[in-house]
């Protein structure tokens, strides 16, 4: 039987563990992903940063024991304050594997030219 190929059907997926939890991050698709590089370099210039940005990327681009992570609360979501509550260093370990997978490229040092 042959594979099919969901390379241009779904977002690439990975499992990361971040402090003993294991997390599933979805990509950002490339849109979202320039909007977040524009927001990014507009609070490099500002020095103001806009913390929301974190959570709005958490809630749309992981989930947690087969269940997103939102506002709510139900069966099928785990609440964004409830698990990160007292855990905003974890939030902050978690934020920072999102933005490794995400845009690696992205913030990697250029390979010096010898």
């Amino acid at each position: 039987m042959a594979k099919i190929d969901l390379s241009n059907v779904a977002l690439p997926q990975e499992e990361v563990e971040v402090d003993g939890k294991l997390y599933l991050l979805t990509a950002l698709p490339a849109t979202e992903g320039l909007k977040f590089l524009e927001q990014y370099q507009e609070q490099l210039d500002t020095g103001k940063v806009d913390l929301s940005v974190m959570k709005k990327m958490i809630c749309n681009y992981v989930s947690y024991e087969n269940k997103i992570i939102s506002d709510k609360t139900g069966k099928d979501c785990i609440s964004f304050d409830i698990h990160f509550a007292r855990g905003l260093g974890h939030l902050r370990n978690l934020f920072g594997e999102v933005l490794a997978w995400n845009f690696g490229d992205v913030f990697q040092e250029p390979a010096s030219e010898e």
